[in-house]
């Protein structure tokens, strides 16, 4: 039955069918062969988005809107280039660290691709940055958005296998680091190769001075990744009510503190953040229908049969899965993987003795590095766009990122107490 679904869905999206209605029509396949009536789906399909956790998803959608409008990711900006700015390759690491920043509070990385990137690109080429390299780091450290807590994508694993979100959240904190750091020393070897970023006559020094001014502009801003986490940790709010605090801190000080937005603005940001939630409550409602489908015809069982035959080690049956996954993201985009996929493999995962938080995280980090591979990458093209480059030439640049992501879930695989730490520390 996992091979029809997929086969259909596969089938209808090579033919340009959007994957919200391929999906549908997989789901109608399968209640046709398993003899369900047709009226199961609507059905399904509303119960799929009536969660209260899903409610998360647009207030961080909303947060990222307004960030970018403002004048947060400006700030956050000025305050990483105060810090990194006068290392080897300095613009890069601002672009990384300002990701990191602006990911710890939007939980989005083609948010943090279009803000930090149309932030970013300008000042990389006119510091001799070559336009494709520029993109190409936008690009792969926009990755870490949904690593660094609060993020989306541990939000739908969360919902789709009633995982912990809290425990999620926490899980990504060493890899989001790690990610980060990886690709700074990257942008430093790659830099210093080729000369990148060296500008006669202009040598950056590091003040303490810059770092505390700019830090003065931007620390109402930083309190927001510390309200979210603490506050979930502290019991004193949900990871659904930490998205509606964090809405309500972001608007206020872009409204009141900076004056970057105004009250006619809104409905822009609203309708934007709308349309975007729109697809993803979709893409879940009818998600779940497919997982409570393929769970019907008992596929996580069958698969997981499958994969014990096969092998009983818990290290290559996890190798096995982030190969399928990682083919997974060249054509297809994290959403719609994660919620599909997701409520079949962890599961399958659960078995064999493989935490959930830990193979969230993990589906998490290799479906984020699939926004960044072609065809499908939906991050690539925000990024051509935002540097006016052609996707041949940003994947020529983005390669050695590519490869340093791909090491760092490799070190995640062989080392799960890199994500599992923190979470013990908090839930034993």
């Amino acid at each position: 039955m996992l091979w029809v679904f997929l086969g259909v869905l596969f089938a209808f999206v090579a033919l340009g069918v959007p994957v919200v209605f391929a999906l549908g029509l997989a789901n109608i396949v399968l209640l046709f062969l398993m003899d369900i009536p047709f009226t199961v789906l609507a059905g399904r399909m509303v119960a799929g988005m009536n969660s209260f956790p899903l409610l998360a998803i647009p207030f961080f959608m909303f947060v990222g809107e307004v960030m970018n409008r403002g004048g947060i990711a400006r700030r956050l900006v000025n305050f990483a280039d105060a810090i990194v700015g006068h290392i080897t390759g300095g613009l890069g690491h601002v672009n990384i660290l300002a990701s990191m920043f602006f990911g710890g509070i939007s939980g989005s990385a083609i948010a943090d691709t279009a803000a930090i990137g149309g932030l970013m690109v300008p000042p990389m080429v006119q510091q001799k940055y070559p336009p494709s390299y520029s993109a190409a780091v936008t690009a792969s450290s926009s990755v870490i958005g949904i690593i660094i807590p609060p993020s989306i994508p541990f939000i739908l694993f969360g919902i789709v296998t009633s995982t912990s979100i809290a425990r999620l959240f926490l899980g990504g904190i060493i890899p989001g680091i790690l990610v980060g750091l990886a690709l700074m020393v990257t942008t430093y070897l790659t830099s210093k190769k080729h000369g990148y970023g060296v500008t006669e006559g202009q040598v950056k020094r590091f003040s303490v001075k810059a770092v505390f001014r700019s830090f003065l502009e931007v620390w109402p801003a930083l309190t927001i990744p510390v309200i979210i986490v603490g506050g979930i940790l502290g019991g004193i709010f949900t990871a659904t009510e930490a998205g509606a605090v964090a809405a309500v801190v972001a608007l206020l000080l872009s409204l009141l503190l900076y004056k970057e937005i105004r009250i006619r603005d809104l409905p822009r940001v609203l309708l934007n953040t709308a349309k975007t939630t729109a697809i993803v409550l979709y893409l879940c409602g009818m998600a779940m229908v497919s997982a409570w489908l393929l769970t019907r015809a008992r596929v996580p069982a069958n698969l997981a049969a499958l994969l014990t035959n096969i092998t009983d080690s818990q290290l290559l049956i996890l190798l096995m899965c982030n190969l399928l996954l990682f083919l997974i993201g060249f054509v297809m985009d994290l959403t719609p993987a994660m919620l599909i996929l997701a409520p079949i493999l962890t599961p399958v995962m659960a078995q064999v003795g493989i935490d959930p938080v830990y193979f969230g995280v993990i589906m998490s980090i290799n479906l984020g590095i699939g926004l960044i591979t072609p065809p499908v990458g939906t991050v690539l093209y925000v990024a051509c766009g935002v540097a006016n480059v052609k996707l041949e030439q940003l994947v020529k640049d983005l390669f050695p990122f590519l490869m340093t992501l791909l090491g760092v879930l490799v070190l995640l695989i062989v080392f799960p107490d890199l994500v599992m730490f923190i979470p013990r520390m908090f839930f034993r």
